[in-house]
């Protein structure tokens, strides 16, 4: 089998297995319990103990964890006895579990939590920023935002802090730029504290693809990052732009725009999700089921729940049983429990 090839976790007679895009069984039905594949290795558990295989199925890491979490830059974070530590792709202990909370490592370095206080540990386990705030986040462009006092400052990798604990809230760095509130008002800051936007908004999100959604006077609208208003303010909820698209919803409705402002799939329906492979997931009354990037129906909303599409395949499932199908929503593994 060509390893770059996606596995989809199915379940039959209890257990979980893995099947090809073609829905051929390629690892059999043996496991408690399955995630999809990230990269070459997929967490699998049996009987409450969890650990990873590999795309031939061999157990590559032993379930032996009470928790484990997918890898990133080659450390996994897992839970033994109550407390956190990591382990390396071969299924090495590089870090003990000895911690309340384990992050994701980002940047070379995991947030871990020590009693009330959180600091930073490298990918050798070093603690190289001491146990010293309330609540830490992840690295992002070479900043973590950090609590401390009840205020949020930013610090660098050794812990130095390079923007002052004054913000109420704040949120990772993109391109250079950061959303952060003071005094009950959203605005906008470069990496080195620089005010770029100056808080005047009620909400504000983070920038994807050039453009930020903001709250003006109860409505949502964009914003570029001078603070020009590109779409102005006449949604009642808006997210992040991905692929040229924005979910937005009006009286209790969702649909998308694209970034002229132009309502593109209406609002219609009762929920939306991310745009994959040019089907969008949305939910009719207590249904899923998929339209196309003009907001047509292409396949009906028949499920409980309905996941992006993976190289022409989408999960979906009612009940307790899952199914794979296609564009066309056809089955390519039908509904097992």
């Amino acid at each position: 089998m060509n390893n770059e090839e996606n596995l989809y976790p199915v379940k039959l007679k209890k257990k979980y297995g893995y099947i090809d895009k073609e829905g051929n069984v390629v690892i059999e039905s043996r496991f408690g319990y399955a995630e999809e594949f990230d990269g070459e290795l997929a967490i699998v558990g049996h009987e409450e103990k969890y650990g990873f295989i590999n795309k031939v199925g061999e157990v590559v890491i032993e379930l032996v964890y009470d928790e484990v979490q997918q890898f990133s830059e080659g450390l996994a974070a897992i839970k033994l006895d109550g407390m956190k530590g990591y382990i390396d792709l071969d299924g090495n202990v590089i870090v003990k579990p000895k911690y309340i909370e384990a992050n994701f490592f980002t940047e070379g370095r995991a947030a871990v939590k020590t009693g009330y206080m959180w600091g930073y540990i490298d990918a050798k386990g070093k603690e190289v920023v001491p146990m010293n705030f309330l609540d830490a986040s992840d690295f992002s462009e070479g900043l973590a935002a950090v609590q401390i006092g009840g205020k949020i400052a930013y610090i660098d990798k050794d812990g130095k802090v390079i923007i002052d604990a004054i913000y109420d809230y704040a949120y990772g760095f993109n391109d250079g730029i950061a959303p952060v509130c003071i005094k009950g008002k959203y605005g906008y800051i470069d990496n080195s504290g620089g005010v770029i936007i100056p808080p005047r908004y009620n909400v504000a999100g983070e920038f994807n693809e050039k453009l930020a959604p903001v709250e003006i006077r109860g409505k949502y609208g964009f914003i570029d990052d001078k603070g020009e208003l590109i779409i102005k303010p006449a949604f009642q909820w808006a997210d992040r732009f991905y692929n040229g698209i924005a979910a937005i919803s009006e009286d209790e409705k969702y649909g998308c725009i694209d970034k002229n402002g132009n309502i593109i799939i209406p609002t219609v329906f009762d929920d939306v999700d991310v745009m994959s492979e040019g089907l969008m997931a949305v939910q009719v009354g207590e249904k899923w089921g998929y339209v196309d990037c003009t907001g047509e129906t292409v396949i009906e909303p028949i499920f409980e729940e309905a996941y992006e599409f993976l190289d022409g395949m989408a999960r979906v499932e009612v009940g307790k049983k899952i199914g794979y199908i296609n564009k066309l929503g056809e089955y390519i593994w039908k509904m097992q429990s």
